[in-house]
Order: C-alpha cells, then structure tokens, then sequence
C-alpha cells in the first residue's frame, strides 16, 4: 500500500514540475512576443492582476525563470 502512494506521489509531483514549467514558459513566450500569440498570450493577461498586486513589472519573468531554473536543476540531478 504504500509503494503504491509512493508511486502516486512520484506521477503527481512530475506532472506538477511538467506543468509548472509549461506556465513559465508561457509566462516567458508572453512577455517577449505580447500577448497574440496562441494559447501562450493570454497567461499574461490572466497573470497580470497578481503582477499589479506585487508591485512589480518584472516579478513575473524573475519567477518565469526562477520555475525554469528549478526545474532544469532538479531533472540534472
């Protein structure tokens, strides 16, 4: 019973990294190319309310990175 939630465990937190990388990569595309681009410019816009809430123009590509890098770390090791 508990390799299995050991297993379950292990699917969900990779499906979780995979998403989390998605939403940075799509925070990335949508702040370099505005937000006309499909499926990936209208995260801007749906992110922005919590951008304004922060106080800062830049916190979203800092934490789109931030996701990216911890991610790309935690794969190499």
């Amino acid at each position: 019973m508990l390799d299995t939630i050991n297993k379950l465990t292990g699917i969900l937190w990779d499906i979780t990294k995979f998403l989390a990388l998605v939403v940075a990569v799509a925070i990335l595309i949508s702040m370099l190319f505005g937000s006309n681009v499909p499926f990936f410019g209208g995260i801007l816009d749906n992110t922005k309310v919590i951008m304004e809430t922060l106080g800062s123009d830049g916190l979203g590509l800092i934490i789109a990175i931030i996701i990216i890098l911890s991610v790309w770390n935690s794969r190499s090791n």
